[in-house]
This record gives C-alpha cells, structure tokens and sequence, in this order.
C-alpha cells in the first residue's frame, strides 16, 4: 500500500516510528473481505484483525505455552502489512515473494527497536512457525478469519462462507478448530 503522505520524520525515536507504522494498520481494511463484497464500512481492518487475534490469544492460549511469548507474536504479526498492505491470492504474489516483502519490512519497523532483535524474532516464529508459539499463534490467525466470516455470513454474505471453509482447512489444532461452524453439516 502506498501512502500519500509519509507521517514519520527522521527526528522521531524508533519507538514511535515503529508506533506510528502499526497504526497504518487501523486505516488497512482486509482486502480478502471487500474482494467478497462484504460492505466496506462493516469490514474489519488490519488493526482489527490483530487485536482479535491476540484476545483469542489471551482467551486460549494452553498452560504449556508461554502466554507472554504468544501475546507479543500475536502483536507483530502484521508488522509487515504496516508497509507492503494485505496482498492477498488475487495480487498474484506467490507465498515466497510475500514472505520476502513481509520479512523486509518487518525489519525496517522492528530492528531500530532497542529490542529490536528479540522482536523480529518473535514477529519470525509467526512467520516461519519455528516456535509452538509461533505455530500456535498462526492457527489463531486462521480461526480469527474463520470467526469473522461466521458473523459476515450470518448476516446474509454468503462470499463469507468461502473464507469460512478455507478457515476450516487451515486450522488444524482439534482444540481450535471446535470453536469454528462445521461447513460440512
């Protein structure tokens, strides 16, 4: 995504170019949504979306995961939407040149961070599912989706229930997956 006017000045300290760039994520609404004509002022943003994630997150993160660990990752991992948008299948990018784009500006956002190492690592473990965290995390994204298309699709977007199956493909933790309609009945 393009940005007309670029909001963060040289002068600015790491901690609030790197906030300033997650807030784009409240102005960048899911593309994979207005693509299924679900109207454009129900849509959910990036911001949204992440939040969701990361309450699900808090609700469901099991005891032999570290909660901390898997609320951060839960965090970042749109960081790098903040510069390149939400592509989706229909931007024709293949997965690997979207995780590259991804990964490069996750970098510009999170490494001038003092902590800014640990934090592209965690923003990682997402990425790549290096981590049960990382992996776990990944699962929630995809049940996040496939919760917000039940309620697109119980109100009447039947384009919804598209995303809602390929939720049901994708989340495949048995303890996640409970939480999502069953397409198949």
């Amino acid at each position: 995504m393009k940005w007309k006017y670029e909001i963060i000045p040289e002068s600015k300290v790491a901690e609030v170019k790197a906030f300033q760039y997650f807030m784009r994520l409240k102005a960048l609404f899911r593309q994979g949504w207005l693509q299924r004509q679900v109207d454009a002022d129900k849509v959910e943003s990036a911001a949204d979306h992440s939040f969701g994630t990361a309450i699900l997150a808090l609700l469901l993160c099991p005891e032999h995961l570290d909660r901390l660990r898997v609320l951060e990752i839960a965090l970042l991992h749109e960081a790098g939407e903040c510069i390149i948008g939400d592509l989706t299948p229909a931007d024709n990018i293949d997965e690997a040149e979207k995780s590259r784009l991804e990964l490069q500006a996750a970098e510009k956002i999170l490494s001038p961070l003092p902590d800014g190492d640990r934090l592209l690592g965690l923003w990682k473990e997402f990425e790549f599912e290096t981590s049960a965290e990382g992996r776990f995390v990944r699962q929630l994204d995809k049940l996040e989706m496939g919760l917000q298309a039940e309620i697109f699709s119980e109100t009447g977007n039947n384009q919804a229930l598209e995303l809602l199956i390929s939720a049901q493909k994708k989340v495949t933790d048995s303890s996640l997956r409970k939480y999502l309609f069953d397409c198949s009945e």
